[in-house]
């Protein structure tokens, strides 16, 4: 029924093939596998030599954007890939992260509109991240390392940049936060948090923010919702058939 494969460097560690196994425990002729490929070029390669989609995540995602055939209109706007389908070797480009961020809010019943955002970080994950937040009408801010990379972005969406200069101000008064950093990275002081706050992070292996936001008491969202609800939207665009949830929530103990 079909072949499919996650394709990042580093792979190994991810989730996706145990999520893919119980979405579709009883179906025969489906199977997923890890690739770690050097480089993006790479990616397509493999894609096109015995795969009917994919998944793509870190350092791929936007590489692979401007390199696939086709694209999605969403994908057109976030300019980052984590979702292709291959037919005659050409390669289509979707995004389901947003849909991630968007329904891992809706689950822990917290409203994005008119509500203060700040997003830290805006690769691949972070573009998705600021879509989903701007199109629920949330007040977003994009805190960026490289600020041009971060006004370009905010410029599509007509939301806000600042420095990480600002970070202690935005932080103290930004009503949900989400991360998209390496979940290693601190640049997050612990009395900058407040327990009114809501942090979604992008890693579901944890990290320092998650940390001392639930330290704080502040509602913590982690990134094994984002992984679970993208899974949901891709795992039946590759295939058509809806996936075993409950199966799949309890691969990751939500």
């Amino acid at each position: 029924m079909g072949r499919y494969t996650i394709l990042g460097n580093p792979a190994k560690h991810s989730k996706s093939p145990a999520l893919f196994a119980a979405a579709y425990k009883n179906c025969h002729g489906l199977s997923y596998d890890v690739n770690e490929p050097e480089n993006a070029k790479q990616c397509v390669e493999i894609l096109k030599n015995g795969y009917d989609g994919g998944n793509i995540t870190a350092p791929f995602k936007e590489e692979i954007f401007g390199m696939a055939d086709e694209v999605s209109q969403t994908a057109a706007i976030i300019e980052a890939v984590n979702t292709v389908t291959v037919s005659d070797r050409k390669i289509k480009a979707d995004n389901c992260d947003h849909y991630g961020v968007s329904k891992s809010f809706e689950e822990f019943g917290v409203s994005l509109n008119n509500k203060s955002c700040l997003l830290l970080g805006i690769g691949g994950a972070g573009k998705a991240a600021a879509y989903a937040v701007s199109n629920a009408g949330g007040k977003l801010v994009i805190v960026n390392r490289t600020e041009s990379k971060a006004k370009y972005f905010a410029s599509k969406l007509n939301c806000e940049t600042a420095t990480p200069n600002d970070l202690e101000f935005l932080l103290k008064t930004a009503d949900i936060i989400v991360n998209t950093l390496y979940g290693n990275i601190d640049i997050v002081d612990i009395k900058w948090l407040n327990p009114c706050q809501v942090i979604l992070d992008a890693s579901y292996i944890g990290s320092m923010l998650l940390e001392k936001a639930k330290n704080v008491g502040c509602t913590t969202v982690d990134g094994r919702y984002w992984l679970y609800y993208q899974a949901l939207y891709c795992f039946k665009l590759f295939t058509g058939i809806e996936p075993d949830k409950t199966a799949m929530r309890n691969v990751l103990n939500i």
